[in-house]
């Protein structure tokens, strides 16, 4: 068995940023989706095509911990983190094939609301992984770590909002179970993105 030591290190890093800006890609395709409700076959399958992608990252990434004897981070950390990554994405994914199952052809706004909200977290996100290689930003990094809670925490107001609405107009069932879930899944996005900013908060605590 073949053990890497320097390169390891640098490909772990690549991966994180890898996953973090296919995160990003898929938060803006389904801004898209839903801000504009146009092409909605083509951007579902670019989605789709981005999670592919996500699933691949995964993948290479537990391939290569058991080969690498000195990691950059903690190896449960390294698996956390891409993983909280992929969940994100599966929810985004997730989001865009509803669209799809249940025919929506006019989106709410609390749904457009919670997208901006994703796009926003996985910016911050995206810019707190490419802090992760210099110590010297890791105070940057953590507030990047402080406006992800914070988005999230305004996700969770958006939900709230958008299930008192349609609890208040439930007078079309399958209106109402659509969109309690998919509001509920866009809120699960921001979540998830959170996870992996705790990740980040605990790997800057070990390494500082």
């Amino acid at each position: 068995m073949k053990f890497s030591f320097l390169p390891a290190t640098v490909e772990f890093f690549d991966y994180f940023e890898q996953a973090s800006a296919n995160l990003l890609d898929g938060a803006h395709l389904l801004q898209k989706l839903l801000d504009t409700n146009d092409e909605v076959q083509d951007l579902v399958a670019q989605i789709n095509e981005i999670e592919h992608r996500g699933d691949f990252i995964v993948h290479e990434v537990t391939n290569l911990l058991p080969r690498t004897l000195v990691t950059p981070i903690d190896s449960v950390d390294i698996q956390r983190l891409v993983c909280a990554i992929d969940d994100a994405l599966d929810a985004v994914q997730g989001v865009a094939e509803r669209v799809v199952i249940y025919q929506v052809t006019e989106v709410k706004k609390p749904a457009r609301r919670l997208a901006r909200l994703i796009v926003e977290s996985a910016q911050e996100l995206d810019a707190a992984i490419h802090g992760l290689r210099d110590k010297k930003k890791y105070t940057e990094v953590q507030q990047r770590v402080v406006q992800i809670n914070t988005l999230e925490n305004n996700a969770d107001r958006v939900l709230m909002e958008g299930l008192t609405s349609l609890v208040a107009h439930r007078d079309d069932i399958f209106d109402f179970i659509r969109w309690k879930e998919i509001y509920e899944i866009l809120e699960a996005t921001t979540d998830r993105i959170e996870d992996a900013g705790d990740v980040i908060q605990r790997v800057m605590i070990d390494n500082a």
